[in-house]
């Protein structure tokens, strides 16, 4: 017999084989969280709704992108949204996201770790009825924003699909329809079963988003907002004191702090540093769980030939034996040889050997490339000599009689007997 569950508006039957599987991707959740961080720090009062946008291909639904949605109140004092501004909102989306084309297929919300509640009725109604028939909700739930879950890598949300049931009997009361009666069936959420999906473009955006997180600033949201006297009585001192604003802005520049700006090197490293921490930590909770598990286990009979096979639970070790999952940690335990050798002088021996032989290898390579730029300067320098000789030996024949005659005889007809004799004298 199912459990009554507390909320009334949760769904008692478990998700079936015709419930969709979802796909959420990162840059909804980025939407969400700021959101939540505009929200908060605007100390803005009412709920935070928004429209997500994806993919619906048979039982297959994507969750793509996000929106904020504008919301205002009906005469009924009901926070619904707001019909004209979202419309015009969705076919902005819509016109940008053509290739692949987009369309809404859920929308988001806070709320507890309970479920749903009655006040996001008319708005999960009115998107029902006007945008899509069956849309999905998604509920994050800001309590368990820092829970330890949340820190072990459990996203704090929940997703939901609308159901129908009877409002009079059970999940499972499978009564005929009558033909003409009329059924009073209520609506009902029912929790779906997600994983996430990250394509090149969010994981760049993600990475971005990480490397950000280092020069980021808490604020106090108390102090984001001014009164309104306050604010008035500043706006009137802002036109009579300029100079006075202006001294008070360069004293505050000059009263940074520069070492306290992180450098792009130190953005790296903090993000690196950040997800080790987080890798470790994960690590030694999954450890400590394993433990836990292990120590409330009866007494076993490979230490104690007395004890029975399958010991029964008791007040002191109340968890029966689970053979898959011991087997499972009896693996796990076996690889961890393979991550730390048990003869540590022989690996390390091992591991300096290969340094040796890549320090050698680099060496050879060094060799070789100097060998080569030697060769190289050899050559050219062949190619210089080559040439030098080569205008020796043609300056010889020139300086002794090139032109069919003596050297002597080269001068008469150039330059003259006189020129000659002027000439030998100048060199006598």
């Amino acid at each position: 017999m199912a459990e009554v569950s507390a909320n009334p508006l949760l769904s008692t039957t478990r998700a079936s084989d015709t419930s969709p599987t979802v796909q959420l991707h990162p840059l909804v959740l980025l939407t969400i969280s700021d959101c939540i961080t505009r929200h908060t720090l605007r100390q803005q009062t009412g709920p935070v709704a928004g429209a997500i946008l994806g993919q619906q291909n048979g039982q297959e639904i994507t969750m793509e992108v996000a929106f904020q949605a504008k919301l205002q109140s009906n005469a009924d004092g009901e926070v619904v949204l707001d019909d004209e501004w979202f419309s015009k909102r969705l076919e902005d989306f819509k016109d940008v996201h053509k290739q692949p084309q987009l369309d809404i297929v859920g929308w988001f919300t806070l709320g507890a770790v309970s479920g749903p509640q009655p006040h996001i009725l008319p708005m999960h109604t009115r998107i029902s009825e006007v945008y899509t028939e069956s849309p999905l909700l998604c509920l994050f739930h800001p309590s368990d924003a820092d829970s330890e879950a949340t820190a072990a890598g459990k996203l704090p949300l929940t997703l939901y699909e609308s159901v129908y049931e009877s409002a009079t009997g059970g999940p499972n009361d499978k009564a005929m329809d009558i033909d003409g009666a009329v059924q009073n069936k209520a609506l009902k959420f029912r929790e779906l079963v997600y994983s996430v999906e990250t394509g090149e473009a969010e994981m760049i955006a993600v990475d971005f988003v990480a490397r950000g997180g280092g020069n980021a600033t808490a604020v106090d949201g108390s102090t984001a907002v001014l009164p309104k006297g306050e604010l008035s009585k500043s706006e009137e001192d802002k036109g009579k004191k300029t100079r006075g604003k202006q001294k008070e802005k360069e004293k505050r520049e000059e009263t940074i702090d520069e070492s306290s700006v992180l450098t792009a090197e130190d953005d790296e490293l903090l993000s690196t540093l950040t997800a080790k921490m987080n890798a470790i930590r994960m690590l030694s909770r999954r450890i400590s769980l394993i433990r836990a598990y292990l120590a409330s286990l009866p007494p076993s009979y490979l230490t104690d030939s007395s004890l029975p096979l399958n010991p029964v639970p008791s007040a002191d070790h109340p968890l029966p034996l689970n053979h898959s999952i011991l087997r499972s940690i009896s693996a796990m335990l076996s690889r961890i040889n393979i991550l730390a050798p048990p003869d540590a002088e022989s690996f390390t021996l091992e591991s300096r050997h290969e340094a040796s032989d890549v320090q050698l290898v680099q060496l050879l390579s060094s060799i070789t490339n100097s060998v080569s730029a030697a060769k190289d300067l050899g050559r050219k320098s062949q190619v210089v000599e080559n040439s030098k000789s080569q205008g020796r030996r043609n300056m010889g024949p020139m300086m002794g009689g090139g032109y069919g005659g003596s050297g002597s005889q080269y001068f008469d007809n150039v330059l003259g007997n006189g020129g000659r004799r002027g000439y030998e004298d100048a060199w006598s």
